[in-house]
């Protein structure tokens, strides 16, 4: 008797940081990122190629903090921020996220083809009080 396999699709979100795990963040910050990346090995593996990136963000700090989506694909051996189309206003732009002091974000993203990915800190107040933690998961519906 067959057992039928999905091909790594998934409804549950997978916890890119700690696969089968749960409540282990993939990133904390307490200053902006010093670089993009860079190498194969950057970021997070985007478990079985899931399709969709959920972000959680919890800003414990004072201030406001802004990331962007970086996503990696081995066609290219390249990194690039990840681009959102907004059909409204007609315009394809780098997805940033902007998380208030004191908030929990969350947001969804496609990622659709992505091999990996990696979140930058680009905007963190100089003297903030706390920190802030990003969780990353995947799934595919």
């Amino acid at each position: 008797m067959q057992n039928y396999q999905s091909g790594g699709r998934t409804r549950n979100i997978i916890n890119i940081a700690d696969v089968g795990g749960a409540g282990t963040s993939a990133y904390v910050f307490t200053t902006s990122s010093a670089s993009p990346p860079s190498l194969a090995t950057d970021g997070y593996a985007n478990y079985g190629t899931q399709e969709n990136l959920h972000l959680m963000i919890d800003n414990d700090s004072d201030e406001t903090s802004k990331f962007v989506v970086w996503t990696y694909h081995s066609f290219s051996g390249v990194w690039g921020k990840l681009n959102i189309y907004d059909g409204t206003a007609g315009v394809n732009d780098v997805l940033t996220v902007q998380v208030a002091a004191g908030i929990t974000h969350h947001a969804i993203a496609q990622i659709a083809g992505a091999e990996r990915v990696y979140i930058q800190c680009y905007d963190y107040p100089n003297t903030p009080t706390g920190t802030t933690t990003v969780y990353l998961g995947v799934n595919t519906i």
